[in-house]
């Protein structure tokens, strides 16, 4: 059956507005706060029904020291372990020695929470509680085999085995034939040239290139054919991406086969890092990371992407070198390097999902083929650059890292993979169910605030005994362990974003799951003129907010204004969940500020490069560097004292003159800036030397403004908080 999967299905009508949907429920809440005060109680139950008279007496194993001073000696063990990791270096050893030390914390912790603090008082409370109490545990579970599978990072040795392998192929003694496929569907053709630009520019002479279009458009054809490249295209588009490279694996025989979504542009020692290992007939595939030349659009947005990680780094840097140890890594369809034996062994790409990536290298797995992981980034690409083509393209690969475990038939994981790749796909499948959790602990408190019940009951000392240090540890030591690539409170503004969509998407795949959900390709070079809310996406968390706002003002302004009688009530463990209401109002609140689009008006990206040029205008010579550049302009800053005069047409041509090739190009406006001249130029005419000088010069290596962030914890909480009172992405644009 033919099928065209890439264009955007078009959505069924909406009968009524999310608006409406809001306003709805914050009219329910208006209408309970109204009957409480009627019946002159805070809560929807009365707190001395649904929480306990009083404390439960703690096991001895748990009781606390009797003496004040010792009950601090946990929180201060925690701090100095928090503070000791500014001077302790990360490797495996000390990650190992550190985490375990976590996991102790947090046993502790649970053991606690399991034997001391549950209220059973009422029905619902006992629900409740320990509901909220399987969920914790739930997390600790996964935690410890986040640990488990990250114990032994794999990235130095593996960085030592290229050294190694690379030297027979930079001599020429080993040169095996790589065919390149570039898959491409609706790409525009600028990102496609800059892509086989940058392939031809590889340091590597038997390869040959192949675009494979599944768009089928002439454009592109003719673009190949001026490029001197292959172009592939077929009549259906049966299969997606998968069907795709199949087809061209059909048409082509290269030994290797080298990968690239076409918004990706590889280095020039690419294939000399990744082809030299397979020499070793054990090795059918090497993945490296993806790392992404614009930045992130969640920090963009609110203005700290001068120092905020991206949300995929945490798992190129840190998960997959992990997962390398124990042949578990995730093949992640673009800057890869496959033999074309052994996935031809296994059928070629996987086809029955909507990705064919992860299952294709899950397939090779249980064949027991060895896939490794090179931590190096080789490669730069574009990530999504606004909310809705981010949130489509997360909620795709929800849907096919959910698929892979309904497809037993022909992908026996549980029965044919190792304790360790299982442990992984466990992880996996408990992380795709995170949007509920993460639901569930946004939603949990402020039920909590307004029906009255404790989720937990303990006093402020207990806390601080047991929760407060396994708390302080498991944040600091995130950001420890990855190296500044994972921040746990930016990490949650990721999740929280996600969470009702990502539940929303959980329940379509649950109910049907290999139906036609959502798009299956993700939009490049998006441009946009305006700001865009995106408040039918994010609206879930702005009610979420001004419910909270409304709940905790219902609840406590009543005492204050004398309302409510006095605080007679009040049972241990109900002011943990006011400060948890407030915290979830606080990460929710920046979501939904972070998902608002700033107009992108420019069509390429602009880096902070400095470079010597001339610019020959009409007789005159004048000569500067660029302050910043990009595909189409420059900022060239003048020597001093120089100025460009008055001129009916400002048009000339700018050299650079380390790099020896030259464009066309309109002087846009000029800017006196101390004394001298900055010149605002638009490329106008950029032939093929100069479009390969300016790929190389944009994308050609890892300098340093497209280096990874690796913010300090304390440095990142500032620039959120200071982002949460300014409301920047709300009332500033960019250019």
């Amino acid at each position: 059956m033919t099928q065209e999967p890439h264009s955007r299905p078009a959505s069924p009508p909406q009968l009524v507005s999310p608006w409406v949907w809001g306003f709805l429920v914050l009219s329910v809440l208006t209408l309970v706060a109204v009957l409480l005060a009627t019946v002159w109680q805070p809560t929807l139950f009365p707190i001395g029904l649904v929480n306990p008279d009083q404390l439960r007496p703690l096991p001895e194993l748990l009781q606390l020291p009797r003496d004040d001073l010792s009950q601090w000696w946990p929180l201060v063990i925690a701090a100095l372990v928090a503070l000791s990791l500014n001077i302790i270096p990360s490797n495996n050893v000390t990650r190992l020695v550190i985490r375990l030390i976590v996991i102790l914390f947090g046993f502790r912790y649970l053991l606690w929470r399991g034997l001391a603090t549950l209220n059973t008082t009422h029905w619902f409370s006992a629900i409740a509680s320990i509901s909220f109490y399987g969920l914790e545990v739930l997390y600790f579970i996964t935690y410890v085999l986040y640990v488990y599978q990250t114990a032994w990072l794999t990235d130095r040795q593996r960085s030592r085995e290229a050294n190694y392998y690379q030297a027979a192929v930079l001599a020429g003694e080993y040169c095996p034939s790589v065919d390149i496929f570039i898959p491409t569907y609706n790409e525009p053709p600028y990102i496609l040239r800059r892509t086989i630009v940058a392939c031809q520019g590889i340091n590597y002479r038997n390869k040959t290139i192949y675009i494979l279009d599944d768009g089928r458009r002439s454009e592109v054809a003719d673009l190949c054919a001026q490029l001197g490249v292959h172009y592939i295209t077929r009549p259906t588009n049966e299969h997606r991406k998968a069907g795709n490279l199949n087809h061209a694996l059909q048409q082509t025989n290269g030994e290797l086969i080298a990968v690239f979504d076409a918004d990706f542009i590889p280095f020039q020692n690419f294939l000399s890092r990744t082809v030299g290992f397979f020499q070793n007939d054990q090795i059918s595939m090497v993945q490296t990371p993806q790392h992404f030349f614009n930045p992130d659009y969640h920090a963009q947005n609110l203005g700290i992407e001068f120092m905020m990680p991206g949300d995929m780094e945490y798992f190129f840097g840190f998960i997959q070198p992990g997962r390398d140890f124990g042949n578990a890594i995730i093949c992640c369809g673009t800057s890869y390097v496959v033999r074309r034996r052994d996935l031809e062994a296994v059928g070629g790409y996987y086809t029955r999902c909507v990705v064919e990536d992860f299952q294709t290298g899950t397939k090779m797995q249980i064949a027991g083929y060895r896939l490794i992981y090179l931590n190096e980034i080789l490669s730069l690409g574009e990530s999504p650059r606004n909310f809705r083509d981010h949130l489509e393209q997360r909620l795709r690969w929800l849907q096919g890292n959910m698929q892979i475990y309904f497809c037993g038939d022909d992908l026996p994981i549980w029965s044919t993979l190792s304790w360790f790749q299982r442990s992984c796909h466990l992880s996996l499948l408990l992380y795709n169910f995170n949007p509920f959790t993460r639901a569930c602990f946004l939603v949990g408190p402020f039920v909590s605030l307004m029906t009255g019940v404790s989720l937990t009951v303990a006093t402020f000392w207990e806390y601080l005994y047991f929760a407060i240090p396994y708390t302080l540890l498991t944040l600091a030591t995130f950001s420890w362990a990855t190296e500044g690539r994972y921040f746990s409170l930016w990490g949650e503004v990721y999740e929280v974003m996600f969470a009702f969509p990502g539940m929303v998407q959980l329940i379509k795949i649950l109910r049907n799951p290999f139906g036609k959900i959502g798009s299956v390709v993700t939009n490049k070079g998006t441009l946009s003129n305006r700001k865009h809310l995106n408040l039918a996406f994010t609206w879930p968390l702005l009610l979420l907010v001004l419910a909270s706002v409304f709940g905790i003002f219902v609840r406590y302004g009543g005492y204050w204004f004398g309302v409510w009688p006095p605080l007679e009530y009040e049972r241990a463990g109900l002011e943990v969940m006011l400060a948890w209401t407030v915290y979830n109002a606080v990460i929710a609140l920046i979501a939904v500020l972070a998902a608002i689009d700033q107009p992108t008006r420019r069509q390429s990206d602009r880096f902070p490069i400095c470079t010597v040029c001339r610019f020959d205008l009409g007789s005159q010579t004048f000569w500067g560097y660029t302050r910043d550049l990009s595909e189409t302009g420059a900022a060239l800053l003048l020597t001093a004292g120089r100025q460009v005069p008055p001129q009916p047409i400002l048009t000339g041509t700018l050299t650079f003159l380390e790099q020896d090739f030259k464009v066309q190009a309109a002087v846009v406006r000029m800017r006196q800036e101390d004394e001298r001249s900055c010149l605002y130029l638009r490329f106008l005419e950029v032939d093929e030397a100069a479009s390969r000088g300016l790929v190389q010069l944009l994308y050609g290596g890892l300098t340093w403004w497209h280096k990874p962030k690796a913010p300090h914890a304390i440095d990142a909480f500032g620039a959120m908080l200071r982002r949460l009172f300014d409301f920047r992405s709300l009332f500033t644009l960019y250019s």
